[in-house]
């Protein structure tokens, strides 16, 4: 089971995709409001963008209420991370609300009850977020980065920075994602750019050691999507293929082994996911993977404690990657923590993993994807 940090309620932050895949495109292309739903979840609670733009929100702090978010105009994406909720508006801004740890509210100062303005974020098509750290595309391709600093997070070495700065080193980006203590970007040029930690290989460079700033990852060209977990990395080629390096302590690499500690057991260079073809886009949540096929199923693989892998179990790992046989036609999945979440062709939200909402009380695990009713 994966090292994380524990919430009140138990919930650990991972990594997730916050909005479907921009890559592809020629450039970022300009937030535009969902035609369905999509959700994010992490330590601070779940969120809902609906095609309306409206956000309902689960905050554990709110023992589990649901709670409808007043923003000045229509969501068109959201992130979640430990501490705070960010709300990617049509107009291209900013927005959270909860704890301000490391300035995670992009300023110094307390903490926001209700949502506020990330400064200095205009033009922003992508968010995403993880622990107490974030990330934030522009439409021209630049990635700006706020929260905590550790292991290069901020794409340098320097040890204090502006409350929201720009991650050196990169070239005009289409997509992000972040997880405990990496960052990946994709480029317009096809190639997966990474940065931040890299003790079990997860910035792909052939070798595991100490962090280091933005550069490509060798070997890759022709990505078209990417997503980033727990000391883990994937990405979807043009041709369909998943690749994945970095730790494989929980099944991450899908190759049907498992490292048996955190210090065996990774790829330190981009490895191909036997088993899947077709692939169009992937997740990452804390230890376990997905990947959606171009058919419209899913297939999962690492860490099962909690149900995550969606297929009725819970407890254990999936060495390889395994179909959910209960979805069909997805056309869009993201993970947060130990829960995913599935957007069907019909408009239908799934979830599985741990149980929304965790509060009151102890509820049990989702085994099985369920519509999200909200």
């Amino acid at each position: 089971m994966p090292r994380t940090r524990t919430m009140r309620h138990g919930w650990r932050a991972g990594a997730l995709v916050a909005a479907l895949a921009l890559a592809g495109a020629a450039r970022a292309q300009a937030p535009a409001a969902p035609t369905l739903p999509m959700a994010a979840a992490a330590s601070w609670g779940t969120v809902v963008v609906d095609p309306d733009g409206s956000v309902t929100a689960w905050p554990d702090q709110a023992d589990g209420q649901p709670v409808r978010m007043a923003l000045p105009r229509k969501a068109v994406g959201a992130a979640v991370h430990q501490s705070t909720a960010f709300f990617l508006l049509e107009d291209g801004t900013v927005m959270g609300v909860g704890r301000n740890s490391y300035q995670s509210l992009g300023r110094p100062g307390g903490d926001a009850a209700t949502p506020v303005p990330i400064p200095g974020l205009r033009d922003i098509v992508q968010i995403t977020a993880t622990y107490d750290h974030a990330l934030a595309l522009r439409r021209d391709g630049a990635v700006f980065a706020w929260g905590e600093e550790v292991d290069g997070l901020r794409g340098d070495a320097a040890s204090s920075h502006a409350p929201v700065t720009r991650v050196p080193g990169l070239p005009p980006i289409v997509q992000i994602a972040t997880a405990a203590r990496h960052s990946l970007a994709l480029g317009q040029d096809g190639r997966v750019y990474a940065w931040g930690a890299n003790s079990q290989g997860e910035l792909g460079r052939g070798v595991a050691g100490e962090s280091a700033p933005p550069a490509p990852t060798p070997g890759l060209e022709k990505v078209v999507a990417i997503a980033a977990g727990f000391k883990n990395s994937l990405a979807v080629t043009q041709d369909g293929a998943v690749w994945a390096w970095g730790s494989n302590q929980s099944a991450m690499l899908g190759d049907g082994g498992r490292g048996g500690s955190a210090s065996e057991g990774y790829a330190v260079s981009p490895a191909r996911v036997p088993g899947v073809a077709g692939a169009r886009q992937v997740a990452a949540g804390e230890g376990f993977a997905l990947a959606r096929l171009a058919d419209g199923s899913v297939r999962a693989w690492g860490f099962d404690g909690y149900g995550e892998i969606g297929v009725g179990t819970a407890g254990g790992y999936h060495t390889s990657p395994t179909r959910i046989p209960s979805l069909a036609k997805v056309v869009g999945v993201n993970a947060g923590g130990y829960r995913v979440f599935a957007t069907t062709a019909d408009g239908r939200l799934w979830h599985w993993g741990t149980p929304i909402p965790v509060a009151p009380g102890r509820r049990p695990n989702v085994k099985t994807p369920a519509v999200l009713d909200h």
